[in-house]
């Protein structure tokens, strides 16, 4: 990164123990990653909690969903991780269209990401002959449904990142996680930092078998999900005894 100080109105950046930055959303009134380190959560939580880099060498090509783009470091870690010469698909979603033409111009100077175009007026995209990145900008629950009527694909790994559900609701109802589901390659995983009683029982009534996942940070545990297996025991005896609800869709009178 170059440009740091010129981050569109409502951003501001947060470095954090790893040395990495992160992003604080004003609308959101939260950071995009944990201030012990955006890098190390990314490779904990995603890289390594999704099981990318042994579906690289499964599947051609590889197809990733992230929900929450923010600065690309979810991206920018991917590229940085996984081998040459195996094709994926990377695709992500951003609310803010204004931190996407900052983040294009930041690296217009970059081997790849130099090749990013909007294709259409909502769609930001660069691709070669291995990698394909296409990030979708508007609101997550109308922007994708839309992509995926003319693109039908099977995503094999989810990076869960959005804001969190105290923040940013929408992103971990019921009724999303049935969406990713629908579209999910039968192999998939989805990871994300949350270990909320709420979304796993969201998670768990849309058809996800819930998992334990790592700790990061203060935090004791996160969430991995796959549709291979059922939910854990101990998780199914927590959610039996705590009074949280699933989060769902608000339905209109």
């Amino acid at each position: 990164m170059t440009n740091l100080n010129s981050l569109p109105p409502g951003h501001s950046l947060v470095e954090t123990a790893d040395g990495s930055f992160t992003l604080f959303s004003e609308f959101f009134q939260e950071a995009c990653h944990s201030t012990n380190g955006a890098y190390d959560e990314t490779v904990l939580h995603y890289v390594e909690g999704t099981k990318i880099l042994d579906k690289i060498h499964l599947y051609d090509p590889l197809v990733i969903l992230e929900v929450g783009f923010g600065l690309g470091i979810g991206f920018l870690t991917t590229l940085k991780k996984l081998p040459l010469q195996r094709k994926w698909h990377f695709i992500s979603m951003e609310l803010d269209k204004a931190l996407l033409e900052w983040f294009k111009n930041e690296y217009q100077n970059h081997e790849f990401l130099k090749e990013l175009e909007w294709i259409d007026e909502h769609t930001l995209q660069a691709r070669n002959e291995w990698i394909t990145l296409t990030i979708l900008q508007g609101d997550a629950r109308n922007r994708l449904p839309q992509y995926l009527m003319n693109n039908p694909i099977k995503w094999h790994s989810i990076y869960q990142d959005a804001f969190s559900p105290k923040k940013n609701p929408t992103l971990w109802t019921k009724e999303w996680f049935e969406l990713l589901k629908n579209y999910s390659h039968p192999d998939v995983t989805l990871s994300t930092y949350s270990a909320s009683t709420a979304i796993r029982k969201s998670l768990h009534e849309s058809g996800w078998g819930v998992q334990k996942g790592e700790k990061f940070g203060p935090k004791r545990t996160s969430t991995r999900a796959v549709l291979q297996k059922e939910t854990d025991p101990d998780i199914l005896l927590q959610m039996e005894r705590s009074p949280a609800l699933s989060l769902r869709d608000a339905k209109e009178i």
